[in-house]
This record gives C-alpha cells, structure tokens and sequence, in this order.
C-alpha cells in the first residue's frame, strides 16, 4: 500500500494516516518526491506526486482535496517520480517522464479545482523539454529546469513559455543534484563533482566551474551566505 502520514513533531504520535493507492506501470509507483506545501483556499495543503497522480491534500488531517491523472496516457513504464513538482503563485509546474531517455515533460497544473482536476486545470504542457532526477528551481517568479546533460531551461510558470535556454559544458557525467539559484547566480553539480556557477535573470551567463574532487549527487544549499555541497566522502562549506 501507498499512504501519505501526519506526525505531532512534539511527542511523534501519529496524527492521520491517509491511503494514497494508483494504479501505474512498473516502477511508476515508486515515489522519491518531497511533498510540497502550499496554500489551498486559505488553509495548509499538501501537494504529492508519484504514481502518474498529483495530489493535494488537506495538512490538518490527510484528506483528498483533488487528484490530477492524465500525465501518462501512453501507460509508459519505468517513469520513477524522482523529481519534485515546484509551486509559482497557483501553479504547480510538475516534471514527468525520463529526460535521460528524451522521454520527458513538464506540466502546470492550477492548484484551486476540487475533485478530479485532471481534464480541467492543465494550464499548459511540453512535451519537447523536461528533466528526470532533478528539481526545478523557483527563483524571481520563473522556473530553471536543469536538464540531464546540462541544458538550463527558464520557463514562465503562468504559461510554461520558454523564456531563454542556456547550456553547461557538454560533458559525459550528467546531473543527479537539483540546481540552487541563490542572489541571482545558479548552482549546478555535475555527478563527476564539477560545481557550475552561472548568472540567471532575463539571461544566461555561465561564470565559472569549480572541480570538488569526488562524486556529488546530493544538491547544494545556500544558508546564512556559504554554500554546502556534500560529496561522496566530504561535506564542503564555501563562504568568504
């Protein structure tokens, strides 16, 4: 079974537990999303992906709000939902498919329907663009897409419009670790441990790269002005 679970942080009780079962192709159904909050009709929601669903719901108890099928008609298998949808304003902008296998796309789904939401609050789709483990990152009202080899895409979320594309250097290691974009400047960790720096707003450019020596995989996080990268054997703080 699939179930999503709230917990009293204080004392770890369980608060609600709610099934959350979908039929889906083989490895469809594993999950490796974060839930996402946001705000549903003034009140804490939760937002779920995995097995070819999106979902919203209630975060005081579990319950359904509204599902969103239709992100795989084709019933393609091996589709693990690996990357996390990002919230922009009322839209939820969801990564779908394998980008490693040119079979990806990205989806904005409105987050205000009740119910079956599936042929009602699709905002926009591609189908030519996409990622496969890494998470887009929200920054300035738009959304970067770091793709499995390296191409930046920024999209706007209202209308999932293309607004530029930019490129790391081609190299055989791809992208495992989601993009950070903190003061105007991206992040990018290549899984051979290359960190790429690049300067994003209206336009793309590339700043630098720096080799930490050993795999990464796990993403970068900006906190209190340094920068953490965990490696395969070291965790790098990177400040003034």
């Amino acid at each position: 079974e699939s179930w999503i679970a709230g917990f009293d942080k204080a004392t770890g009780e369980l608060n609600w537990r709610e099934l959350r079962n979908y039929e889906a192709p083989t490895e469809n159904d594993n999950g490796y999303s974060t839930p996402v909050t946001f705000n549903y009709h003034g009140k804490p929601a939760l937002l779920v992906w995995g097995a070819d669903h999106l979902t919203a719901h209630d975060a005081a108890n579990g319950k359904l709000r509204w599902s969103c099928g239709g992100f795989n008609p084709e019933q393609t298998g091996y589709w693990r939902h690996i990357a996390t949808p990002v919230v922009v304003g009322n839209i939820a902008v969801v990564p779908v498919g394998r980008d490693d296998r040119r079979q990806a796309s990205v989806h904005g789904i409105r987050l205000d329907g009740s119910g079956d939401v599936t042929a009602t609050h699709r905002a926009w789709k591609r189908d030519d663009t996409g990622v496969f483990v890494t998470t887009p990152a929200v920054y300035g009202g738009r959304v970067y897409l770091l793709r499995h080899k390296g191409e930046i895409v920024c999209l706007d979320p209202a209308t999932g419009k293309t607004v530029w594309t930019g490129a790391l250097p081609e190299h055989r290691a791809p992208y495992y670790a989601s993009p950070l974009v903190a003061n105007g400047i991206l992040y990018a960790a290549r899984e051979d441990g290359v960190v790429f720096t690049a300067r994003v707003g209206e336009d793309f450019e590339l700043l630098g790269e720096n080799d930490m020596g050993e795999r990464i995989i796990a993403s970068p996080v900006a906190v209190q002005n340094i920068l953490l990268l965990r490696g395969d054997k070291h965790l790098f703080c990177v400040a003034k």
